[in-house]
């Protein structure tokens, strides 16, 4: 399930927002007041204020932070099992105390519907969910990414990962999804939306390494249900009125959910904050990530082996996946957001040898951790 996308096809749902106003009212039996798009690669996201009597039985105190209509792509939508398993999962998370948007029941007592909408005489089924909308900025959002924040992500995704450990469903089984660093060897079938010359040279180099040394590791990395897509459009900062400062505080959009090896989350969260670092130098943001993510969640030597292809690899990906959305997208500028600074980012990234990006990424670990060993934390597995 969870079929990857072949080149030309586009699966994002076309609806307007009068029609999706339509949806609010038929499905859950509420009054929009105000509605706005949120960007998206593959779904649509309708952010809604409501009126404060509601029509629906299910849906109990009306949430005073609105709500968020999830229009699921149609590629997805072959698999509705997958929309039950993202509900649980942020449930889940729910319940063991983190601020997740909450999925919440229609009209018929069901938290998803599947809903045929018709663009230019052509129909596609969609599934359409409603979740409790988490207050906040994005952290694109905020104005300059500081070490703090990137130590806090670190913590962030530790503490997801830990919360999952006990969590499983089985739409997860056989799910794929191009977006996967599992998929990194059909990135390859991408590339050509990449021009010729040192750029598609870079990523072809890397996506060839990750074949060669991760894929076949991946058997004897630890797995879980991760994220996926812990990215700065996906994470939401509360701001800290003691201090005045933002602070990470929750996570959206579970689309890119999977079972995967756990060192792909935290390498998927060190490649997005790579993206708008300029308070330091973005190859040295994985370092402040690690030390928070270590405060919960030890590494095994072999992910910390694998970290610099897995951060790598996920960058290359990014920049093919977004190259080629834009082919068949062009004017969304939002595809090209990575690509800005991507480039120019990940070729530096990449020109450091590993034992040099480690030594230095071990000096920052070790100012938030003095033990001799995080000294080595990371040279010490090459």
């Amino acid at each position: 399930m969870g079929d990857i996308l072949e080149p030309g096809e586009i699966i994002k749902p076309q609806l307007n927002l009068e029609e999706a106003k339509d949806l609010l009212k038929r499905l859950y039996g509420l009054t929009p007041l105000t509605v706005k798009e949120f960007n998206s690669y593959d779904d649509r996201n309708f952010y809604f204020t409501v009126e404060s009597k509601s029509s629906n039985p299910h849906l109990g105190p009306i949430w005073p932070q609105g709500y968020i209509l999830k229009v699921t792509n149609k590629g997805d939508s072959r698999d509705p099992s997958f929309s039950d398993a993202q509900n649980e999962m942020i449930l889940h998370m729910a319940a063991a105390g983190l601020a997740v948007p909450e999925p919440v029941k229609n009209c018929a007592g069901n938290l998803k519907s599947m809903e045929t909408l018709t663009t230019d005489n052509k129909a596609s089924k969609n599934i359409v969910r409603l979740l409790k909308f988490i207050p906040g900025k994005t952290f694109y959002e905020i104005e300059t990414w500081t070490p703090e924040h990137f130590y806090q992500c670190g913590e962030f995704c530790a503490r997801m990962d830990k919360s999952l450990a006990t969590f499983t469903h089985k739409a997860y089984d056989n799910r794929n999804s191009i977006w996967f660093l599992s998929s990194i060897p059909a990135v390859k079938d991408f590339v050509s939306a990449v021009p010729e010359g040192e750029k598609r040279k870079l990523v072809v180099d890397i996506i060839d390494q990750f074949c060669e040394s991760v894929i076949p590791a991946s058997k004897k990395l630890d797995k879980g249900i991760i994220h996926g897509d812990f990215n700065e459009q996906n994470i939401l900062c509360q701001k800290n009125e003691a201090t005045g400062e933002y602070e990470i505080s929750s996570v959206i959009d579970f689309g890119d959910s999977q079972y995967n090896p756990l060192i792909y989350e935290v390498s998927i969260a060190i490649m997005y904050m790579m993206t708008k670092c300029t308070a330091i130098s973005p190859t040295m943001a994985g370092g402040h990530v690690l030390a928070g993510y270590i405060k919960h969640r030890d590494l095994p030597a072999l992910e910390r082996k694998l970290i610099r292809i897995c951060v790598a690899a996920r960058y290359a990906q990014s920049l093919v996946m977004g190259a080629y959305s834009y082919s068949q997208d062009p004017g969304n500028e939002y595809l090209l957001i990575t690509a800005k600074t991507g480039w120019k980012t990940l070729t530096d990234f990449w020109s450091l040898e590993q034992d040099q990006l480690y030594r230095e990424w071990d000096g920052i670990i070790s100012k938030y951790d003095t033990s001799d060993a995080k000294h080595m934390y990371l040279s010490s597995s090459l």
